[in-house]
């Protein structure tokens, strides 16, 4: 009997721990683009809009549940910021998809605005569970400051 006990024991604290593992945490999008637009001013800045995302990034609404982002109205930098909250198990399609988005950016300045490129090869691109991070700086002195914002934002 105490074996049979032991073992239903062990199983319940066992099930417990793995469903206390696996609940990721939440984040406000918007809170954390704000963290970011901090770190990383970019003055005169639009929202970035759904066809943003679907368009000119390339990112399908199946692949992500929210988003919250800021684009630097100056075209030569490039700067944005951009937070998405990818659906289950797609954060790394969504890295995938921003990564060759920050490569294009990179690409298109590289002729004209060298300077502006390799601050945007800089950039940071993280993913944190299901959020995807984007920060692309109008000046390579921001990052240190974006990284801190991503790391306080996400503890």
């Amino acid at each position: 009997m105490k074996k049979v006990l032991s073992i239903v024991f062990a199983i319940c604290i066992a099930t417990m721990m793995v469903a206390c593992g696996s609940s990721a945490k939440e984040y406000d999008v918007n809170e954390v683009l704000t963290a970011l637009n901090t770190a990383n001013p970019l003055g005169e800045s639009r929202e970035v809009t759904a066809d943003d995302v679907n368009l000119i990034m390339n990112i399908s609404s199946d692949l992500y549940e929210e988003f919250a982002g800021s684009i630097g109205s100056d075209e030569i930098t490039g700067a944005m910021n951009l937070v998405i909250k990818a659906a289950d198990g797609k954060a790394e399609d969504v890295k995938s998809a921003l990564a060759t988005y920050q490569a294009n950016q990179i690409s298109v300045r590289a002729p004209y605005a060298p300077d502006s490129a390799a601050v945007l090869e800089d950039g940071r691109l993280e993913v944190k569970g299901n959020y995807v991070i984007l920060s692309l700086g109008s000046s390579a002195d921001v990052y240190a400051d974006v990284d801190t914002a991503i790391a306080d934002t996400f503890k």
